[in-house]
């Protein structure tokens, strides 16, 4: 179903060709109205509609001033256009030919004249809408099948099994196949609570997806599954040990929030070029089979601490878990709050609390800076003479106060940020819609979008686009004899199996039996 636009300063033209034709038995699901052209941008924005019937002549701003704005300040040329006007003039025309504008007619409308130029946009977007469909479904094929070769090939190399295979490496590796590599295998500690095979696979699915668009589909490493199902990451690109480690923390953070499961990451050392990598990998399977579960998330060996290092650890864990929560304000206060108990219960000195308490604010404020992009009212400088000789329960309440107002200061630009994502999902359901991409169009990193999302709508990022597009299948499988296949493209399932799994977790059936039970005969 499409949406359509009616722009007319006469209310009663306006009004009339909302009414005055049935648009729900063309294809048209919601009619919008606007006024004028400025309150028509408003709505495109709002609500994309893909097709608009304007005025030409306006008070203010004229039907070609829209469709100016339209085509070059907004760059939407996808958009048809239909326009109107009362008076029958070639130089009309001829602008609106030259601005893409799909028809030109003449007031008063006829209505059977009007419905079947609708008729026309709509199956013009159809037509395009399936070469699209069928154009991304070869383009996803052929990566498929690439990635399956380079997944194929990984396996082969972490269990050393490429000895008759020298000098075939494909291409996207033979690039980086000279750089350092990094092997990494995702434990999962927690399991989600599953109450069939089906839900399992949907999980399984789901994790799988998250890995290739945080990993692969970023080019920083290659997700593939070893002999025993464990998904094991290779981190094949130009990054160090250290940029290793944060990518791994900012992945296994994604997925923990993303998919509710609690994982650990077990990481090889690092080797000189991917030919080694096997021995990356053994060395990650040796933390695996020592079971260090004391450690969490990313195991590390060590050896017994005194109890300043002791204490020193405790601190960093405070500061990276106040980090990782920067996108969730309550919750950093709250963590601040047990460091604040933790550290009075060592007895530490004055000198001692206001370094660290200076540190972690330091740390929260560059954190929030790379996360969002933008600099915070309260300054760092302003921090560190305040808090110069005070007592520790005075540098507690200072530098709480500056965590404070950098945590929750500007909730009305966090709620912006996700109601801004909301709408591209909520429009663009048939599209491949990703944390990464969704944070690059808000200036987010992925981590803060992810935990803000969730914060601000109480579900996950992936969890709200998998429940817009059964929502939107059901439309389609109420409304519409389409194949299911077909309905699983159109709201962005290329894997007609993962859709099948989407919806009967959601709907407790399959959508054949749903489109059944709907009063629709089965077209599965």
């Amino acid at each position: 179903m499409y949406k359509l636009l009616i722009v007319d300063d006469e209310k009663m033209i306006r009004m009339g060709i909302r009414n005055g034709v049935s648009w729900n038995e063309l294809g048209i699901g919601e009619v919008y109205t606007a006024a004028s052209a400025r309150e028509a941008l408003g709505v495109i924005e709002d609500h994309h509609p893909e097709i608009m019937i304007t005025d030409i002549s306006m008070t203010e701003m004229s039907g070609l001033d829209l469709i100016a704005a339209i085509r070059k300040d907004s760059g939407n040329d996808e958009m048809r256009i239909l326009v109107l006007t009362g008076y029958d003039r070639f130089d009309y025309a001829r602008e609106c030919l030259r601005m893409k504008v799909h028809n030109f007619l003449l007031k008063p409308i006829d209505e059977q004249e009007l419905k079947e130029s609708v008729e026309e946009q709509i199956r013009i977007l159809d037509k395009e809408k399936k070469e699209k469909l069928l154009k991304n479904e070869k383009v996803l094929a052929e990566a498929a099948v690439r990635q399956l070769q380079l997944e194929i090939f990984m396996r082969d190399a972490v269990h050393q099994r490429l000895n008759n295979m020298t000098g075939k490496w494909p291409e996207e590796l033979e690039q980086k196949r000279r750089h350092p590599a990094v092997a990494a295998i995702l434990i999962l500690d927690v399991q989600m609570d599953v109450k069939n095979e089906s839900e399992e696979k949907f999980r399984e699915y789901g994790i799988r997806k998250s890995c290739l668009d945080l990993i692969d589909a970023r080019g920083i490493g290659v997700t593939f599954y070893d002999d025993n199902g464990r998904i094991v990451m290779v981190f094949q690109s130009d990054q160090n040990k250290q940029s290793v480690m944060e990518s791994v923390q900012e992945i296994t953070e994604i997925l923990e929030n993303e998919h509710g499961v609690r994982l650990r990451v077990l990481l090889g050392g690092e080797v000189e070029s991917l030919d080694q990598i096997a021995d990356s990998y053994k060395e990650a399977l040796l933390f695996l089979e020592k079971e260090q579960k004391e450690i969490d998330k990313i195991v590390r060996t060590g050896k017994d601490k005194n109890r300043e290092n002791m204490i020193q650890d405790i601190y960093r864990e405070f500061k990276i878990s106040m980090c990782d929560n920067i996108a969730d304000g309550d919750r950093m206060m709250q963590i601040y709050e047990k460091f604040c108990r933790a550290m009075r219960a060592y007895n530490l000195s004055d000198r001692q609390i206001q370094i660290w308490c200076f540190e972690m604010s330091c740390a929260i404020y560059y954190t929030y800076v790379a996360a969002t992009g933008e600099m915070p009212d309260c300054q760092l400088n302003d921090l560190a003479k305040a808090i110069q000789g005070l007592d520790r329960e005075r540098v507690y309440e200072l530098a709480g106060s500056f965590i404070h107002k950098l945590a929750l200061g500007r909730e009305g630009k966090r709620h912006e940020i996700v109601e801004k994502a909301k709408r591209y999902i909520d429009t663009h359901l048939d599209e491949d819609l990703s944390i990464i991409g969704l944070s690059e169009m808000v200036y987010v990193s992925p981590s803060y979008f992810s935990r803000l999302f969730k914060k601000v709508l109480g579900e996950g990022c992936n969890e709200y686009i998998v429940r817009q597009r059964i929502e939107r299948s059901k439309y389609f499988l109420e409304t519409t004899e389409m194949q299911i296949g077909e309905i699983a493209g159109m709201v962005g399932y290329k894997n007609t199996n993962y859709f099948s799994l989407a919806f009967k977790k959601y709907n407790g059936m399959s959508p054949a039996k749903y489109r059944e039970m709907a009063g629709n005969a089965t077209y599965a």
